[in-house]
């Protein structure tokens, strides 16, 4: 009964066209399986009729530029592994040799995701540059006998064929790295290689038009649209590309620049593909593509960390995109990225930043009711740099394999905020799926004097017996970040309170004082990237009490270990929450929880050292 309770909570949210979808999708792909040759002849006849491969595009020169002129040598040794039959993704390789199994049993695990991303052909432009390097090496020869190994084995209709070789996305991404490596190699239609590499991604463009992941959406669709205006525009084929593309920015690309889905990451993922649109076009660039890229940029330039790189909530890890590479690319396309405009009032993600401090706080939806597979439990989480060093980062991503540990990533236990009775913010299951959900929003900010703050709320935990809910201030001077919490509601409840510090930032230049309470040390693990493991510190605070509940966290860096001691005192009164800290540090904090209607007063006060109001 759980289970099915848990499913219907789930499919309660989906968009009636997606589940409609699915099903027209599933018939189509059962009724291709019992008929792949003649399905597959079909689609070859057809790219046969469109015009030869224009690798001399202009446009795609620029894109090959973009993807290789910062990372020609780590492409070169991509190149080498590749012309050897070894292949690295998500931090595992594998040794396959001259021949290439591409249905090895043992990848038919979990996502799949390893095996998904062998079949993209990523090391189709790396193959292509390291020819450049070296002609006389074999890495041309060694790119189409893998593309003429691949549609041999991999043929549309082939047994599982959506879920690996013709899985969409991987058919979008996949035409678009063969693209770039015709452009990297030169080549023409009158060369052999080059026109049966054209057929292919002629035929890749007609499978993807007529099998767009309208039951999936969000990232998956986008891609697949970038990938229709790469087709026709090397191709043709595809005459009504940019027009799904356009439909999809309108959609997924919310007012502030934010990706509807909100992970840092995947909007990253998306800007680079409307980057790339954008270098391919050129001028015949249609406004509303600079619009939006101009807007993803400049949400996305908000977001980023002192080292530059982006927090890692939701599924996120480091490195699926040259961060900085990607920024400086946007800019000069674009030029000066703009601010978002009121990301409070639509991602939710909010970036706060005075002096070396920067933080990020979701204060916002996990994404739209109908596609959270990349959500985590982590509303009103933050993360915190100091200069170019992270001092609270969140657990990032591992795997994406079903089962406990993939549990334990997009658990709620995972991230720097508040869980009350052992009960998650949002009920994930499976490996993309989501139940019940809670949502969080912004209630009040500011931006003036010595601290820059952010006041916002979440229902997370509302289902609960005495409706608790879960309110967040966290306030950003020059000298310390201030993390205050209240859980207001009825009745007496387990709190825990964790911080998630970055390695090797306990006790080695961060000073962290748990307000109100003791915190305990404990290791906890760090995925920065897929597939591995760091350990770190994480403090908790843990009780149990009659709400309402106050607690919170002062967090210092670059401290000397002889500074004076800060003394906090912490306590709500009437809803109306006072801290007062003394010592190494002052600040005087007052944070009413429930202004009442028509009070023109600011709800919150900071008084910094100077002893001057900052609100």
């Amino acid at each position: 009964m759980i289970q099915i309770g848990r499913l219907l909570r789930t499919l309660a949210h989906l968009a009636p066209g997606q589940v409609w979808h699915r099903l027209r999708l599933q018939a189509r792909r059962a009724v291709w399986e019992r008929s792949s040759e003649r399905v597959d002849a079909r689609y070859r006849q057809r790219a046969a009729r469109l015009p030869p491969a224009r690798f001399d595009h202009p446009g795609l020169a620029r894109v090959a530029h973009y993807r290789t002129a910062h990372r020609e040598d780590a492409l070169a040794e991509v190149g080498r592994d590749a012309l050897a039959g070894r292949f690295t993704f998500l931090s595992r390789t594998l040794e396959f040799g001259a021949e290439i199994n591409w249905f090895r049993a043992d990848l038919d695990v979990g996502t799949r995701l390893w095996k998904t991303l062998l079949h993209e052909f990523s090391y189709a432009p790396a193959l292509a540059t390291a020819h450049r390097r070296d002609p006389e090496a074999g890495y041309r020869q060694r790119l189409f006998a893998l593309q003429r190994s691949w549609s041999s084995a991999a043929p549309i209709g082939c047994p599982g064929f959506a879920r690996d070789a013709w899985n969409a996305r991987a058919v979008a991404t996949r035409l678009m790295h063969w693209s770039v490596a015709g452009s990297l190699l030169r080549l023409t239609s009158d060369d052999a290689d080059g026109a049966a590499l054209g057929e292919a991604v002629g035929r890749h463009g007609l499978f993807l038009r007529d099998n767009l992941e309208l039951d999936l959406r969000g990232n998956h669709l986008f891609r697949d649209t970038v990938g229709l205006v790469f087709a026709n525009e090397v191709v043709g084929g595809v005459p009504d590309a940019l027009r799904w593309l356009e439909s999809q920015v309108r959609e997924q690309v919310l007012p502030d620049g934010a990706h509807m889905e909100r992970s840092p990451m995947y909007h990253a993922i998306c800007l680079e593909d409307l980057l790339e649109v954008r270098l391919l076009l050129g001028d015949a660039a249609p406004a509303w593509l600079d619009d939006a890229l101009r807007r993803m940029a400049g949400l996305l330039e908000s977001l980023l960390l002192g080292d530059g790189d982006i927090p890692l909530f939701g599924d996120a890890w480091l490195g699926e995109v040259n961060t900085p590479h990607l920024m400086m690319a946007c800019r000069d396309r674009v030029g000066p990225l703009p601010p978002p405009r009121q990301p409070e009032h639509h991602g939710g993600l909010v970036g706060l930043e005075r002096g070396d401090f920067k933080a990020v706080l979701r204060a916002g939806p996990h994404g739209p009711d109908h596609i959270l597979g990349h959500a985590h439990a982590d509303l009103l989480a933050f993360e915190l740099s100091s200069g170019t060093a992270r001092v609270v980062c969140d657990t990032g991503t591992a795997l994406y394999d079903p089962g406990p540990e993939r549990e334990r990533l997009r658990s709620t236990a995972a991230h720097s905020t508040v869980q009350i009775d052992g009960a998650e913010q949002i009920e994930a299951w499976d490996s993309f799926r989501v139940g019940r959900r809670g949502r969080a929003q912004v209630r009040a900010m500011r931006d003036d004097g010595p601290w820059t703050w952010v006041w916002a709320s979440s229902d997370a935990f509302a289902w609960l017996p005495g409706r608790p809910r879960h309110d967040r201030l966290l306030a950003v001077s020059a000298d310390a970040v201030l993390v205050l919490d209240a859980i207001t509601g009825k009745g007496a409840h387990e709190i825990a309170s964790r911080l998630h510090l970055a390695p090797g930032r306990y006790d080695k230049g961060t000073h962290v004082l748990a307000l109100g309470w003791n915190a305990t040390p404990r290791e906890a693990p760090y995925h920065e990237h897929f597939g591995e493991t760091l350990e770190r510190i994480r403090l908790d605070i843990e009780t149990t009490i009659e709400l309402p509940w106050v607690g919170g966290w002062l967090i210092r860096c670059g401290i000397q270990e002889s500074s004076p001691e800060v003394a906090c005192d912490l306590r709500i009164h009437a809803g109306i929450v006072q801290l007062e800290c003394n010592g190494g540090f002052e600040v005087s904090a007052r944070w009413q929880l429930s202004p009442t209607d028509g009070d023109s007063g600011d709800p919150v006060e900071l008084c910094s050292p100077d002893r001057e109001f900052a609100t």
